[in-house]
């Protein structure tokens, strides 16, 4: 019994002595939280006025962003009937659903620049509907339906419409040549129809381009990567720094989800504040053009070209260094192809100004004047020449300036990459009104070949295959079959086209 009454005694003890440790460990967690809590509250004190920055920035741009809809209308024949689709390949011809079913929708965000009510976005936005197709929603919640379109320019992807009002709050445009790699950007917008929504991040790189994917001929590009989540629906809407200026127009992003995954991009507002003015100013906008296809000197270039590097291409073209741009197509009837510019030649100056990159040369080209005659400096095998260019409003297209009809074929060779090609004798030159021009012909161009997707057509020239000149379809084949067996892109050289990159 007494044993009993020990043991009961000992585990009287252990489970106070338990209780009395659990206690302190609650109480030496509880020192923890408190302790953590008070660290926070030190370092909030540090993090406040970062933190009241974003507050202050997005209560200053929101009401300066609008959200925008568009919705297609029902297309109606005079009887009030929807019209019938086309006939498919493989169906016999049907009445399409009526517009309330199908509509053809979308959403995107815009920018006040005005307090007149004149609104910036991206032309895709607003790409195919008329005025009384899109819709304006500001920050406070006011509908407009009544959007006048006040000029467009495909070039930039940039957009200007109209609301009737005044007293708009407008945004501040900043100075992009300013932003640096790793700057705090916010973007706002209507990500999916949510209005108002705001996100942060930081400039991942500047300078981009062959961002947007249409392919026009004069296209435009300087854009702002971020980090700042960017979604369907923000087109159109800003990209500001931390003084709640605008730096970019969000634009587009890389993404294999159809979502943000990391990597946006902004148009610079340098580029948009001078599309705009113009817009506003005219209705539309005036540029100058040279015609040319041009490329940054580095490895693609390189690799395009079937050279080793950059530094070999500097040494093949005699250059003094890596900066400008190599020309590598000149269309027929421009002002460059009137002043002598050639395939080849590396363009390093325009108008006393020095051009480094394409960035260089398209701010060069945007601001010079229509009508006016600039030096364009460049460089022709280790040669330095100055050519005077008459600047000449930039045509909507280039349609007709390239091709070259075909008047006889002799024994064409087929080729991979789906060219069909014939040795350019003195008589087939002489039929396409050709003097003295050594190359191969092109026949016939496969449907959905390489060659075809790079836009060759029957009747070009070929005179080279990267740098090495080609005079007969055995060289031709020889040369091709050299870069094919490398597995990397080749460039070949077409009269009045310039270098064509086949993958």
């Amino acid at each position: 019994m007494k044993r009993l009454r020990d043991l009961i005694s000992w585990w009287t003890f252990l489970s106070a002595l338990s209780l009395f440790s659990i206690h302190l460990a609650f109480a030496a967690r509880n020192d923890d939280i408190n302790r953590l809590k008070q660290e926070l509250l030190d370092l909030e004190k540090v993090t406040n006025p970062l933190i009241q920055t974003f507050r202050k920035v997005s209560q200053l741009v929101s009401p300066s962003v609008v959200s925008l809809s568009t919705e297609k209308k029902a297309f109606q024949d005079e009887k009030n009937e929807i019209e019938p689709s086309p006939p498919s390949q493989n169906f016999p011809p049907k009445h399409e659903p009526h517009a309330e079913t199908l509509p053809k929708k979308g959403l995107g965000s815009g920018i006040i620049i005005d307090e007149r009510g004149y609104i910036l976005t991206n032309n895709h936005v607003i790409s195919g509907f008329s005025e009384d197709e899109i819709t304006v929603v500001t920050y406070n919640g006011e509908q407009f339906d009544h959007v006048k379109i006040v000029g467009v320019d495909p070039n930039t992807d940039i957009a200007v419409i109209k609301i009737e009002g005044e007293d708009f709050t407008p945004i501040t445009f900043g100075v992009s040549e300013e932003v640096q790699v790793g700057d705090w950007v916010i973007a706002v917008g209507s990500p999916f129809g949510y209005q108002q929504t705001v996100s942060a991040g930081i400039i991942s790189a500047k300078g981009r381009t062959h961002v947007i994917p249409f392919e026009l001929p004069f296209l435009y590009e300087d854009f702002f990567q971020t980090d700042a989540a960017i979604n369907p629906g923000n087109s159109g809407g800003p990209l500001v720094n931390l003084r709640g200026e605008l730096i970019g127009v969000n634009t587009a992003i890389a993404t294999r989800s159809g979502g943000f995954q990391g990597v946006g991009f902004a148009i610079s507002a340098s580029i948009v504040k001078e599309t705009v003015e113009n817009i506003m100013a005219t209705g539309t906008v005036v540029r100058g053009y040279l015609g040319v296809g041009t490329h940054d000197i580095n490895t693609e270039l390189a690799q395009i070209l079937g050279l080793k590097d950059k530094r070999e291409i500097s040494r093949r073209f005699g250059l003094p260094s890596e900066k400008g741009v190599f020309v590598l197509e000149v269309w027929s009837d421009t002002p460059a192809s009137k002043a002598g510019i050639s395939p080849g030649d590396i363009i390093f100056e325009i108008g006393g100004k020095i051009i480094e990159n394409t960035i260089d040369l398209q701010h060069a080209i945007r601001r010079a004047r229509v009508d006016e005659v600039v030096i364009v400096k460049v460089m022709r095998n280790g040669v330095e020449s100055a050519l005077e260019v008459m600047v000449e409003r930039q045509p909507q297209d280039l349609g007709g300036k390239t091709y070259v009809a075909i008047r006889k074929l002799d024994e064409p060779i087929k080729f991979s990459l789906g060219l069909v090609v014939n040795d350019l004798n003195p008589e087939i030159a002489k039929s396409l009104g050709l003097k003295d021009e050594q190359g191969v012909l092109v026949v016939d161009v496969e449907t959905n070949s390489p060659s075809e997707r790079a836009g060759i057509q029957p009747g070009d020239v070929i005179t080279k295959v990267g740098t090495k000149e080609v005079r007969s379809v055995m060289e031709f084949m020889t040369f091709m079959e050299e870069f094919l067996e490398t597995n990397k892109p080749v460039s070949i050289f077409i009269k009045n086209k310039g270098f064509i990159t086949l993958k």
